[in-house]
């Protein structure tokens, strides 16, 4: 077995086995952390499916959320809205009125803030502060938070009795016949 070079080049064969047994074993942890995540990553995504969320709408929106670099995601929206404008999937409204229908900056910061409420991040804004922008956010955020601690133990209860009431109509588990009670 070689030796590496470097700082551990002084260390004995059993002292680099034992090094390397070291970093393998953190690896081996950190593999079965990521399953277990990843398993209930996969529970999470069913949930989504049973509560009606499109896993690919999640996954971006989070892309977008998260995103360091906001502006590579509109434009690629838009490289993307022009390619089906292109193909005919969607109607060319690129020359319509550009300012029907617009929402100032401050009614963009404010959604910002509600969207960010409703997923429990923290409320630290990028502007400045005491400013106008910023008040917007806090008060999306606000708003978002309000949302979510007036309507998520309704929804939650509403979407636990839907499933309690389609197990409830499951098939017996025994392999019986489930239409044994309908047949007399």
């Amino acid at each position: 077995m070689t030796t590496a070079v470097g700082h551990n080049s002084k260390l004995t064969e059993q002292e680099h086995q034992a090094l390397w047994g070291h970093h393998v074993s953190k690896k081996v942890d950190l593999r079965r952390r990521m399953d277990d995540l990843k398993a209930e990553e996969k529970k999470l995504d069913a949930d989504l499916k049973n509560d009606g969320f499109s896993k690919a709408e999640v996954k971006d929106y989070l892309d977008c959320m998260l995103s360091d670099d906001k502006q590579k995601k509109v434009e690629n929206f838009n490289m993307l809205k022009r390619n089906r404008i292109r193909l005919g999937l969607i109607p060319d409204d690129r020359n319509a009125d550009l300012l029907a229908d617009r929402v100032t900056t401050q009614e963009m910061i404010f959604a910002s803030g509600v969207e960010a409420g409703l997923a429990g991040l923290n409320d630290t804004t990028r502007y400045a502060k005491g400013s106008d922008e910023e008040r917007a956010y806090l008060d999306g955020y606000a708003e978002g938070q309000r949302i979510a601690r007036e309507n998520l133990k309704s929804a939650m209860d509403k979407r636990n009795a839907a499933k309690a009431a389609n197990a409830n109509e499951a098939p017996a588990a025994d392999g019986g016949d489930p239409f044994a009670d309908a047949a007399e």
